[in-house]
């Protein structure tokens, strides 16, 4: 996937526009995935896709090695999020609303996920992870990406790398557990 995305961004970049348009379609759905698993929000997953790929868009222009946008779409979705939930939260402190009625208002899950408890409680699991090791064991065990090549993403050590998988793998293993989800013998 890394280097059909790296190839689609050379192209792009030089003003291929089926390519770019391509891009996009092979890009949204990794930067949506990452960006459910940092808010755990489909609704927010949405809004930092669109910024994601907008920024994406405007940048291919001057990426210097538009090979490694995968990393740069990580990193670039992680820090978006980042910025998103801030926004948020600052938004949330600054008006005064009526809990019960938030509550009533929030919109509905995306309908591509909505309608599977494993997903829900997948998602949920999650979020009960450190950011750190949420962003690893999706890299890694969800989307099949080495512990190397995440390293190189997230700026880190590979054996920070596999600590933090091994700590995430741990926890969730407990959790299941805990929630009567076994493992087959």
């Amino acid at each position: 996937m890394q280097e059909n995305l790296g190839h689609l961004a050379s192209l792009a970049k030089d003003g291929s526009v089926e390519s770019l348009e391509s891009l996009i379609q092979h890009a949204a759905p990794l930067v949506h995935r990452w960006a459910v698993v940092q808010t755990g929000e489909f609704d927010v997953a949405e809004d930092v896709t669109q910024e994601v790929m907008i920024q994406m868009v405007k940048s291919l222009p001057r990426m210097r090695t538009p090979e490694n946008i995968q990393s740069w779409l990580f990193r670039t979705t992680r820090n978006t999020t980042i910025s998103h939930i801030r926004k948020q939260r600052r938004h949330l402190d600054t008006r005064s609303f009526n809990v019960a009625q938030l509550i009533s208002s929030a919109p509905a899950p995306d309908e591509r996920f909505a309608n599977t408890e494993l997903n829900l409680r997948l998602v949920s699991l999650l979020q009960e992870l450190p950011r750190r090791q949420r962003e690893i064991f999706d890299l890694v065990e969800l989307q099949g990406i080495s512990t190397t090549h995440v390293a190189k993403m997230l700026r880190i050590l590979p054996a920070t790398v596999r600590v933090h998988l091994f700590k995430a793998r741990t926890t969730l293993r407990h959790r299941l557990i805990e929630l009567g989800i076994r493992q087959d013998s």
